[in-house]
């Protein structure tokens, strides 16, 4: 196959001259040569030109799919945002709310403290109270017995070797000593 004309080979084609001009059958061939390169010419450049206007129709649609990506990581960035802000703000309420609850239940466990320490006060003071009023009840009871005297061996139905060593008032001062002993449990 020969190779292709150039704008070049067209302008300095050269014919050779025969008695009526130039020779006619170069002439025919050259220009059948000149027809089938234009037309592939023709052919190749619209092929290109229809390739040009699919890929600038896909650069269009592409152009828009950015666009649309663009807009759609706009948007998903203003969410994200939006989540983080509303997130930030429930976390302040919850804590806000935990804070209050926290000074609640500290304010009421004090209050619960100051009643039960009023409290073991209060019937410390009853117990002293008590104590002070049963040993006064006590003494009475043993100054009355002192003021009786002591009964004889046979009127309490007792023999004189069955009689305890101890005198009543010591009797009484242990009974005395006894019951007002803390260290005893009931």
């Amino acid at each position: 196959m020969s190779r292709r004309l150039s704008p070049i080979d067209i302008q300095h084609a050269v014919f050779s001259r025969s008695v009526g001009g130039y020779d006619r059958k170069e002439v025919r061939a050259f220009l059948e040569r000149l027809s089938v390169e234009v037309e592939a010419g023709l052919r190749e450049a619209q092929t290109l030109r229809q390739k040009l206007d699919q890929a600038e129709v896909r650069m269009e649609e592409l152009k828009a799919a950015e666009a649309e990506l663009q807009r759609a990581v706009m948007a998903a960035e203003r969410i994200a945002t939006d989540m983080k802000e509303v997130a930030r703000r429930e976390a302040e309420l919850l804590l806000q709310d935990a804070e209050r609850q926290k000074a609640s239940r500290l304010r009421s466990t004090e209050e619960t403290l100051q009643r039960m320490q009023s409290e073991v006060s209060r019937l410390e003071h009853q117990r002293a109270l008590f104590r002070e009023q049963f040993r006064g009840l006590l003494q009475a009871y043993l100054t009355g017995l002192d003021a009786v005297g002591e009964p004889p061996a046979h009127a309490a139905g007792q023999r004189a070797s069955e009689q305890p060593a101890e005198t009543p008032e010591y009797a009484a001062g242990a009974l005395l000593d006894d019951l007002l002993d803390d260290t005893v449990q009931p």
